[in-house]
């Protein structure tokens, strides 16, 4: 479990970017397989990693990257 002063959204981003790099695929192949078009795709998993973001990603946005590296949403949270 994280220890950390951080707002809870930029600790869910943090074990996001964890679990993207465990998974060993690019941000853009994440992206790929969570419906983003090839040009899009990169930049939209950058913004849900980055922890500095001034927006809460959406439940179905958590889901599809959750379902894109083969993990539990539940273990990802």
């Amino acid at each position: 479990m994280l220890k950390t002063n951080l707002e809870p959204v930029a600790v869910v981003r943090m074990k996001l970017r964890r679990a993207a790099k465990e998974s060993g695929m690019t941000q853009e192949e994440i992206g790929l397989r969570m419906g983003f078009a090839k040009d899009s795709a990169r930049k939209a998993v950058s913004r849900l990693l980055n922890t500095e973001a001034d927006y809460d990603p959406r439940l179905s946005t958590l889901v599809a990257f959750a379902s894109a590296i083969g993990k539990d949403l539940k273990k990802l949270l």
